[in-house]
């Protein structure tokens, strides 16, 4: 099944990875282990800025958050830091396997 979303694919670069080793107190995140989070998002859409602009302070909270690191150490949450910290990727196609 084909749903009706796009996607935006968030990648952890080294300097977030790095911020994360800085600030950790105990092993919450296992920096060998990261992945991508994905973000499901509508489908109509033309830019990648205008839609990165709609989405990165929700996504760049919930990646902050996910850290388990206290929110007095976490760094400003602003368009450029998020490019920074992220490797971003768009796409319009999703499909679901497990609904055949």
């Amino acid at each position: 099944m084909i749903l009706d979303r796009g996607y935006i694919i968030v990648e952890p670069k080294e300097k977030f990875k790095n911020w994360i080793k800085l600030n950790q107190e105990n092993d919450f995140v296992s920096l060998d282990e990261t992945e991508p989070s994905i973000y499901l998002i509508e489908d109509n859409f033309l830019e990648d800025d205008i839609v990165i602009k709609s989405y990165y302070e929700e996504i760049f909270m919930y990646e902050l958050e996910s850290t388990g690191i206290h929110d007095s150490f976490w760094p400003e949450i602003t368009l450029d830091e998020f490019y920074c910290l992220f490797e971003l990727k768009l796409g319009v196609s999703v499909i679901d396997l497990k609904s055949k």
